[in-house]
């Protein structure tokens, strides 16, 4: 590998938006591009910027195919942290698909699916008079555009929140899959509280009522709420994964490629889970870049149970408005009727566009 750019970008919502922790009033996001000698590129995505002098000291010089060895030594040496190695591994296994002229997801075990059945991850807060009915409208959008399941986000409160997931439920009807996302927002008791009260609104699966390093507040919320309980998208590395998964605290583990440590971490954290009869649906939040990664991951994940009609591999298709997913790259990925491609051109199978990054860099 011969050289290394960093990119933080920057793109201001035109509306704002709010989960329980914040209001998004822009998306962001940290790039690594990798140049080899034989003039291959490679991209990865973090979430937070990586330092370009310690990726220069640990990068340049290496041979792109030792992932493993570049991976072990970036994180032996402390350098940041898991979610910023992940930006490199994400672009050392672009380069190896460029190199071989295949796909990723031929170079980690073959896709299991090419299109991916995905649910509309929206339906967040905003500054709106009647906050409820705009809700309705959105939900009743997604299913009319063919998605067949729908996340929404609560953590507003619980009287809030069992409002707005009974509108929600009453919009989509009883044949979408239906899954809310607290985003950590209550304390285990609130969770139970919240739990117990909407359980009758059929939910898919509740994700992150607490915190990520509540283990006995996740095993005891599983253990006495009907609905699939999930979680996992903060977690780094496969010892942050390895509690929660083998203690059965979560019915779904939904690793984030970008922060759990890029393939090659995520590939040891779906083989734990597997061992443990966990199913694993990653997170998706971020930059076409990663929308690429996640999809090519995720097209290889097998089914969980197996079976004539397996559970769905829900794909997270998210639907806020953000111009790094939908312009980044000159040939958009886009849910159409409900189910998601997979790329199956060399590497991640995106081609940047430098115009788009140059104006959104900052």
């Amino acid at each position: 590998m011969t050289e290394v750019k960093t990119y933080a970008l920057r793109y201001p919502l035109q509306t704002p938006f709010a989960n329980s922790r914040l209001w998004n009033e822009a998306r962001s996001a940290c790039l690594v591009e990798i140049e080899t000698d034989a003039g291959i590129t490679g991209w990865g995505e973090a979430t937070h910027m990586p330092a370009r002098a310690a990726l220069v000291a640990h990068v340049i010089g290496q041979d792109p195919f030792d992932r493993e060895r570049i991976w072990n030594g970036l994180n032996a040496f402390g350098w940041g942290d898991i979610a910023a190695i992940s930006a490199v591994d994400i672009a050392l296994w672009d380069i190896a698909g460029k190199a071989l002229e295949l796909p990723v997801h031929k170079l980690i075990g073959g896709a299991c699916r090419e299109k991916i059945p995905a649910y509309a991850s929206g339906l967040f807060k905003k500054q709106l008079p009647d906050n409820v009915a705009a809700l309705r409208d959105e939900a009743r959008g997604y299913v009319e555009a063919g998605f067949t399941a729908v996340k929404m986000k609560i953590g507003f409160g619980a009287e809030s929140d069992v409002e707005n997931v009974r509108a929600v439920r009453e919009a989509i009807g009883s044949q979408t899959l239906f899954a809310v996302d607290a985003n950590c927002a209550y304390d285990v008791g609130t969770a139970l509280d919240v739990g117990y009260r909407i359980a009758d609104q059929d939910l898919y699966w509740y994700e992150e009522p607490v915190a990520p390093d509540e283990i006995e507040g996740y095993r005891e919320i599983r253990q006495k709420l009907p609905m699939r309980i999930a979680g996992g998208e903060q977690l780094q590395g496969r010892w942050a994964f390895r509690d929660v998964i083998q203690q059965r605290c979560l019915d779904i583990v939904q690793p984030d490629i970008c922060i759990a440590g890029g393939f090659s971490e995520c590939l040891k954290v779906q083989a734990m889970a597997s061992a443990n009869r966990v199913r694993v649906l990653p997170h998706m939040w971020g930059t076409a870049i990663r929308l690429a990664a996640t999809l090519h991951w995720q097209a290889t994940i097998p089914d969980y149970p197996e079976g004539i009609e397996p559970e769905p591999s829900l794909f997270e298709f998210d639907m806020t408005e953000n111009r790094l997913r939908t312009e980044l790259v000159r040939e958009p990925i886009r849910a159409v009727d409900g189910q998601v491609a997979v790329p199956q051109g060399p590497g991640l199978g995106i081609e940047i566009d430098r115009e788009v990054l140059a104006k959104y860099a900052v």
